[in-house]
């Protein structure tokens, strides 16, 4: 069984930051010259780089990866194509098999596991789908550090079957890619190898 068998990460939700409203109900007296000041201390918006976009959404399709393999092991009755919708062969295909085996096994998920952090760390954005003996689609490399300790798998009697001692986190390291670039949506796991680790840092 593949180390992510009962270990999927929960989907959590992006914290977005709010503007900091610098101009409260505080200021009692007018003033005129504030205004001219704020407008000469606004940055002007910056563009992202068409790698620093990717890198974007290559991390933010992570914890969207993790969600749903863990709603496949909690699941049995969600179809196993739902895999799909975050990942491409050779990682699809490997998923789909590791759930299938462990639901015909009459193994059940119990909890959710948690995405402590993830961060690009490579990004190559060629392109050449008719590449011969195979394409090149451009390509995000992200690792990924998850917190298993929550998460537990058991037989058909309730009793677990993972080890007493296993190590707390999984280290990922996540290979995106996205086959329709430069679609936004189009973004997918194609490998996610993975060790067990007592720490984030190791």
């Amino acid at each position: 069984m593949r180390t992510t068998a009962g270990a999927a990460a929960v989907l959590l939700a992006l914290t977005t930051l709010g503007c900091s409203s610098s101009s409260d109900a505080g200021s009692s007296s007018p003033s005129t010259s504030g205004t001219s000041s704020s407008q000469t201390s606004s940055p002007s918006p910056t563009t992202p780089s068409p790698a620093e976009e990717a890198e974007t959404l290559a991390v933010a399709l992570v914890p969207d990866y993790l969600g749903t393999i863990d709603d496949l092991y909690l699941d049995p009755s969600l179809p196993l194509d739902g895999i799909h919708q975050v990942a491409v062969a050779p990682e699809a295909t490997a998923q789909a098999t590791a759930i299938g085996k462990f639901r015909s096994q009459g193994y059940r998920q119990t909890g959710r596991s948690q995405l402590v952090s993830a961060s690009a760390v490579s990004v190559d954005l060629s392109n050449n789908p008719a590449a011969s003996p195979s394409p090149v689609f451009p390509t995000v490399v992200v690792t990924a550090c998850v917190d298993v300790g929550e998460v537990d798998a058991v037989d058909d009697s309730g009793a677990s079957i993972v080890p007493s001692g296993r190590p707390r986190y999984l280290v990922q390291q996540l290979t995106m890619v996205n086959p329709d670039y430069p679609d936004t949506s189009s973004w997918r796991v194609s490998e996610a190898p993975n060790r067990q680790a007592e720490s984030c840092d190791g």
